[in-house]
């Protein structure tokens, strides 16, 4: 059976697309990477694909911008014989389920656990699997994905494939876990390496960040540091000043939210993002009158993010707490 798998580009992406070709015995015919309000493109990409049987996408959340497009695209593929496989952990409306189920996608969400671990308790699997070596892969992965660091390997995990990388580490990655090699010396050197690298990030990062307080809630909104990957970045902040919600900003506009407290997905939701109530994120159109003063005022950026989101709170009457 000839398949694709259309997956994240972070390491709970990578872990999900490798548990589901461990599972299958099977290589695909491709593999794509990609953010999820990257998706119109590749709605648009898959809709041609040709002498395939089965598409699956892992570890890749909707909006209200893409569920019309999404059900389209899948349909036509559906009545040319294409078989649709979706596992998330993402928050999903329910009429959008219906949707997908309606139209015949094999759909399983789950926010109990992150994308590897909805594609580890749900999709299929050949007989000869070692369930311990899953079972260790999925909390490592969770742990950091998740924002709970309750497993010794999660923060180790985040720093192995980041989103800046590219598609040459993350399929190398991939095949390392795929032969049920969970951890190896190239793994080890890559995150010391990058631990280095992030050491000496985090005394820009606090020099950088803006903090607000509205309604008790302390936000803080602080630029998007190369070398550090957004969680720890936000762990830092939220620990060292006592923050209540973090704003990791690039400079093209892609938000990353983090809280401990606060259900920060529906503040993304609003925002035309999506999520966790812990981690979730958005995408900014940025205005060119703010591109050019932030040529002048290097927190300039930090201040309009700021803004909208204080907007964005204020006219939802405020945010609710992780029960």
């Amino acid at each position: 059976m000839n398949y694709i798998i259309v997956t994240h580009t972070d390491m709970d992406g990578v872990g999900a697309a490798a548990i589901y070709i461990y599972y299958h015995g099977i290589k695909p015919k491709q593999i794509i990477f990609t953010e999820p309000y990257l998706l119109d493109k590749i709605f648009n990409k898959i809709s041609r694909v040709r002498g395939v049987d089965k598409i699956v996408f892992s570890d890749l959340g909707l909006n209200n911008n893409y569920i019309y497009l999404a059900v389209n695209t899948l349909r036509k593929l559906i009545d040319q014989g294409i078989t649709i496989e979706w596992y998330d952990h993402h928050v999903w409306e329910d009429e959008w389920i219906a949707r997908f189920k309606g139209i015949g996608v094999k759909i399983n969400i789950d926010r109990s656990t992150c994308g590897a671990g909805v594609v580890a308790k749900y999709a299929p699997r050949r007989k000869e699997i070692d369930e311990k070596y899953v079972d260790e892969l999925v909390k490592g992965i969770c742990a950091g994905d998740l924002f709970k660091f309750d497993h010794w390997r999660g923060p180790w995990f985040l720093r192995l494939v980041r989103r800046r990388d590219d598609d040459k580490w993350r399929l190398y990655v991939l095949e390392k876990l795929v032969n049920g090699n969970g951890w190896c010396k190239e793994f080890t050197e890559k995150v010391v390496e990058r631990l280095e690298q992030e050491l000496n990030g985090y005394n820009l990062l606090k020099e950088s960040l803006i903090i607000k307080e509205m309604n008790g809630i302390k936000i803080a909104v602080a630029p998007q540091i190369e070398f550090i990957e957004n969680s720890f970045s936000a762990a830092y902040i939220i620990g060292r000043f006592g923050v209540d919600i973090v704003a990791i900003t690039s400079r093209d506009g892609k938000i990353s939210l983090r809280s401990l407290e606060y259900n920060i997905r529906d503040l993304a939701l609003k925002l035309g993002g999506g999520g966790h109530p812990r981690a979730a994120g958005f995408k900014l159109k940025i205005p060119l009158s703010i591109k050019l003063k932030q040529l002048i005022d290097k927190k300039t950026l930090l201040n309009y993010v700021l803004e909208i989101l204080v907007d964005a709170i204020e006219k939802s009457g405020g945010l609710n707490r992780i029960q």
